[in-house]
């Protein structure tokens, strides 16, 4: 089959680096897969691999019309079998540009949506648009099933390539990212990685980082990624007297390294789906400490691989951040074991079953 992935923006963040796995996964399942992005990164700057429909970076409505529009051009002049929409705005453009007897179009949620009213009345008729949806969760199968959508919903969770983590080595890596921001060796690092929204609440980790020092233990937080309130989060860095405490990193290319140089990665969202970023600190070797949001029990095992907190509470959190800091063997330990289990969640894997669900239902057409 001929797919084309359609994914928000042209930068490696999880839904674009997730895609773009996909991707050469089912090309070694037999399929015909390419990629295109709506637009550009927040920098307007493009990746090779994920060529942008438009150089706009102007917000809805008039961005999601003309990316719509061009994807229509492009499925005019392309064949394509499928378009599998990865993310609400994808979605949408997919919807927009679909006409009659075209290709397939698949829709992959990502994360749950506080959708009000008017919202619930657009999403619906989106959805309509959909032969079929991935949804990483339950939960996001019933949010579908409330929205209306009677169309097959497959429940198929998230994952990552563990090619990139395989020769990820810790020790060296904590040499190299101390080295980089100019962090003794022996100060434990804290991480956030990830996209920096108003859902994801990276200004969370800031009290954490504040609760560590306060009981007596050095810390350095090392923020990675980019975003709508990167400036914001910067600022209140700065409020809180932590700008020596705190490496901010914007977009980088080398998470897999950054991970593995990390001691502790702490997950603080609001909402999630299957957080990404959860797999890749396992597949790196990296205990993840995180609230109970959206699957995230899907991915680690409490008290095994890393620890899934019962409520979001950045007071908890700092109790079990002390912990791990304070004992590198149970660390060791707990990353051990995640990397042990990088199979599980290997792209390679979830693609055979796209893989299989894609074929039903092109011969249910």
């Amino acid at each position: 089959m001929r797919i084309l992935h359609v994914v928000g923006t042209s930068r490696r963040r999880g839904a674009e680096t997730f895609a773009l796995e996909l991707a050469a996964a089912l090309d070694e399942c037999g399929h015909d897969d390419s990629l295109v992005a709506l637009g550009p990164g927040p920098d307007g700057r493009s990746d090779p691999e994920l060529p942008a429909l438009t150089n706009t970076r102007r917000t809805r409505p008039i961005a999601a019309t003309d990316g719509a529009w061009r994807l229509r051009r492009r499925l005019s002049s392309a064949g394509v079998d499928v378009v599998l929409a990865h993310g609400a705005a994808s979605a949408r453009a997919a919807a927009l540009a679909r006409r009659r007897g075209g290709p397939l179009t698949v829709w992959k949620r990502i994360s749950p949506a506080a959708w009000r009213p008017v919202q619930r009345r657009w999403w619906r008729a989106i959805a309509k648009r959909m032969d079929a949806v991935v949804a990483l969760t339950p939960q996001l199968e019933d949010e579908m099933r409330r929205l209306g959508y009677g169309g097959p919903v497959w429940v198929i969770g998230n994952a990552r390539g563990p090619e990139r983590f395989v020769a990820v080595d810790r020790e060296h890596e904590a040499v190299r990212l101390r080295h980089d921001i100019a962090v003794g060796n022996d100060i434990p690092l804290l991480g956030f990685v990830g996209n920096l929204s108003r859902e994801k609440r990276p200004e969370r980790t800031l009290d954490v980082l504040a609760g560590v020092l306060a009981q007596g233990q050095s810390a350095h937080l090392v923020v990675v990624g980019d975003g709508p309130v990167r400036a914001e989060f910067e600022r209140e860095v700065h409020r809180r007297g932590l700008d020596e405490r705190v490496s901010s990193l914007g977009h980088r290319p080398d998470v897999a390294r950054l991970l593995g140089g990390l001691d502790v990665l702490l997950l603080t969202s609001d909402i999630e789906g299957i957080p990404g970023v959860a797999i890749e600190a396992q597949m790196a070797g990296c205990p993840v400490v995180t609230f109970p949001t959206g699957g995230v029990r899907d991915v680690l095992e409490d008290g095994v691989t890393g620890v899934v907190l019962d409520r979001p509470d950045t007071a908890l959190m700092t109790e079990h951040v002390l912990r791990l800091v304070r004992c590198p063997d149970l660390r060791a330990r707990m990353g051990n074991e995640g990397r042990q289990r990088a199979d599980t969640f290997s792209t390679a894997r979830v693609a055979e079953e796209y893989s299989d669900r894609l074929i039903e239902l092109a011969k249910r057409r």
